[in-house]
């Protein structure tokens, strides 16, 4: 079914997405984690050769600029014109050994997410576990690319948590903790926060703006505009099976319809498994 709608949906749509967002105008935040070759498919891991051609079009077709440009755009008013922001979750030293040499050559602006456990190098995102050794980057690495021109360091917590099921202190730590322990070990502002699996209520968005951050990114997908929530941006999902033209698709707000009902399904989950976990531990306390 998830492949049915992939590949014919958008096509349909994009007749009326195309000349809806160009008369409403917004922003498009990319969402990236590994740039790796890898021996199968990974929906979170693009190709270097397939990062290239997605970086090569939007530079050619896009006006891509820096989170930090798209947020004061966002709070001045309306963008006059559509502006793309590319994004990477986690912290992986691919990002650094085969990213920032695209991103250098086409001179695009990124953000990328660390997790200071990751960069600690004692833990290691679930997905890809211990078989991976120098999976994430070191700080040393994160204080490299932090020194490079475009390039923007935020927090992706602590240790990578569904932030929404732990007690208050926790998310506290894991939330305002992390951004300290960033500042304190590349020596740079760090002024924006990403929510671990896009697991986040009305308390995560408060807790980013109680920490000091100027805005935060979800996995919700769509266009940000003028007036939406800054703790709640959205982000679009480019994977390796996005070439020039899927990609010039999904920058048209052709694949949001698609997105928009999985991610219903994500939020379903996410709010089941906290009901679960809110019912086992009343249940443990009786």
């Amino acid at each position: 079914m998830r492949a049915l709608l992939r590949g014919l949906v958008p096509y349909g749509l994009v007749v009326g997405a195309g000349p809806y967002y160009l008369l409403r105008p917004g922003i498009r935040i990319l969402m990236y984690h590994r740039v790796d070759r890898l021996a199968s498919y990974d929906q979170l891991t693009v190709s270097p050769d397939r990062f290239a051609e997605q970086m090569d079009y939007l530079a050619r077709h896009s006006r891509v600029i820096s989170l930090g440009q798209a947020v004061a755009e966002l709070s001045a008013g309306p963008p006059v014109r559509p502006g793309v922001v590319v994004t990477f979750d986690d912290g992986y030293r691919d990002n650094l050994l085969h990213a920032l040499p695209v991103l250098r050559h086409h001179q695009v602006p990124a953000t990328i997410f660390v997790t200071t456990r990751f960069c600690d190098q004692d833990l290691s995102h679930p997905r890809y576990g211990s078989a991976s050794p120098k999976l994430h980057l070191t700080w040393e690495e994160v204080r490299e690319l932090a020194n490079e021109p475009g390039i923007t360091i935020g927090s992706h917590t602590t240790t990578h948590p569904f932030l929404s099921r732990l007690d208050p202190a926790s998310a506290i730590r894991e939330i305002a903790g992390s951004r300290n322990i960033i500042h304190t070990r590349v020596g740079k502002a760090v002024d924006f926060f990403c929510y671990p699996s896009g697991d986040f209520t009305a308390r995560e968005m408060q807790l980013a703006a109680a920490a000091g951050y100027r805005a935060a990114v979800s996995v919700a997908p769509g266009v940000n505009r003028a007036g939406m929530q800054p703790y709640a941006l959205r982000r679009t999902e480019v994977t390796d099976r996005d070439g020039s033209h899927q990609l010039a698709l999904k920058l048209a707000g052709a694949y949001d319809p698609v997105h928009w009902w999985l991610h219903r399904r994500r939020e379903r989950r996410f709010a089941e498994a906290r009901a679960e976990e809110s019912w086992t531990t009343e249940r443990g306390a009786v």
